[in-house]
């Protein structure tokens, strides 16, 4: 009696060896390929980046300005003194509504800038879709084309 278990051989083909290098350098330039258009992709969608940034930015500093332009109105001293001096209440109920004005520019300025943030966002999340979308293409086709190179003989 024997005691020896005969498990089945795994019959596993090797490619030829000429065949071997020919496939590495394949999958090498197909991973290579798909590097290249996913870097492509980042270094574009930073640039858009940084594009969409400062035309926010510009856009931000612009509409402060707006805002600040109707807030100093220069006013000659002795007129302000000669206007405070025949009429005080006058001057004072001035002084509260431009205070009141000036409360108002500041809350339609922060009004604006959340609206200019919310469209830079809305912009930069469809070109970061795209990108994604790029990204993924490019990773399928990479991993269709290695499917092709070490899929199962026929």
């Amino acid at each position: 009696m024997s005691t020896t278990k005969t498990q089945p051989q795994a019959t596993t083909e090797f490619p030829p060896l000429n065949q071997i290098g020919g496939k590495a350098l394949d999958a090498v330039s197909a991973l290579a390929e798909a590097n290249q258009r996913v870097v492509g992709q980042l270094i574009e969608l930073s640039a858009s980046a940084a594009a969409d940034r400062l035309r926010t930015l510009g856009e931000l500093q612009s509409a402060a300005l707006d805002a600040a332009r109707g807030v100093f109105t220069p006013m000659n001293p002795r007129e302000a003194f000669e206007e405070l001096r025949q009429d005080p209440f006058a001057w004072y109920r001035k002084g509260v509504a431009s205070m009141l004005d000036g409360t108002q520019r500041v809350f339609k300025l922060f009004e604006t800038n959340a609206q200019i943030v919310s469209r830079n966002t809305e912009r930069f999340q469809g070109t970061a879709e795209r990108t994604g979308k790029e990204i993924e293409n490019a990773v399928s086709t990479c991993t269709s084309r290695l499917r092709e190179i070490y899929g199962p003989r026929n």
